[in-house]
């Protein structure tokens, strides 16, 4: 014996049992099509936009600085550097990447911007400069991290040519593009200021084992490995972009050239969009009016 539910099922998910349901319903279709079209497009227009900054730079060679010509001392004088416990001191592609990525480098940029109240501006009472509600309940530095990093900026590398790209995607399009230039700047500034206090470093213990040291050969070993170390702190002294060479800086984008919303899309989306949720419309209101049919009590 065939199941009574059979032609009831077969009525609301076969492709016909649809086109029953759709002419049995066309108001109902109707009005939830264009109110899903009106809804999408209307929302494509009243989100606000959101921009994107980027800057292209390039790692720097330090080899006048540390890298090479350190080298090529230590080479020399493999002893002498194992003994002083040298390290060459040059900046590598990967730290740089590292350091743009650093939630260290977040949260310098975060406190010298008062980053927290533009990341949560609806929990922020300008007015009164503090935050609404319970001060418990505040955002803190670990929720403008989670937040930062999850979507706002964006750190990537093309291991061919080496080429660094930082992007920062944000609802203000000027502070999109300071953000994005300020945090390759910070970077820098750390790997330099960290250069010279390492040189610094380097030269005062170099000069302490040159006043202990009779030979003539040693003393001009170490002679050679303070003049590196000297090179190294008048270019960490003379370049700002000490690590990171910016080949194409962040530019503010015009107030048309937003990434998000893709209004084109969503209006091309909105067609779908409407049609499913009109067939959702009917299936339900026929289901329903099946449903009332059969809670009703028979008449005698």
């Amino acid at each position: 014996m065939k199941d009574a539910a059979t032609p009831a099922r077969d009525q609301y998910l076969s492709i016909a049992g649809l086109f029953a349901q759709i002419r049995a319903w066309p108001v109902t279709f109707l009005v939830t099509l264009l109110l899903t079209m009106a809804a999408v497009i209307t929302y494509s227009y009243l989100k606000t936009p959101v921009y994107r900054g980027v800057v292209k730079a390039m790692p720097r060679e330090n080899d006048s600085a540390g890298g090479g010509g350190l080298q090529s001392v230590l080479g020399q004088f493999g002893g002498l550097a194992a003994l002083a416990g040298l390290s060459f001191g040059s900046v590598s592609e990967q730290e740089s990447l590292a350091l743009l990525k650093s939630r260290a480098l977040f949260t310098q940029f975060a406190s010298e911007q008062n980053l927290l109240p533009l990341l949560f501006p609806d929990r922020w009472d300008a007015k009164a400069g503090r935050w609404r509600g319970d001060p418990a309940l505040a955002p803190t530095m670990d929720d403008a991290w989670g937040m930062f990093d999850g979507g706002i900026r964006r750190v990537s590398a093309d291991p061919k040519t080496q080429l660094i790209t930082l992007d920062v995607t944000w609802r203000d399009r000027r502070q999109a593009a300071e953000w994005a230039n300020e945090l390759v700047r910070l970077a820098n500034e750390q790997l330099r200021q960290r250069a010279l206090r390492e040189s610094a470093s380097s030269i005062a213990s170099y000069q302490e084992q040159v006043a202990h040291v009779d030979a003539v050969e040693l003393r001009q070993s170490i002679y050679k490995l303070l003049e590196v170390q000297v090179n190294r702190s008048v270019v960490a002294k003379s370049r700002l972009d000490y690590a990171l060479t910016v080949i194409d800086p962040a530019v503010v984008p015009d107030a048309k050239r937003y990434v998000s919303p893709r209004r084109f899309l969503m209006l091309v989306v909105s067609g779908p969009l409407g049609l499913f949720a009109g067939v959702c419309a009917v299936v339900f209101a026929a289901f329903a009016k099946g449903m009332l049919a059969a809670m009703r009590p028979a008449r005698w």
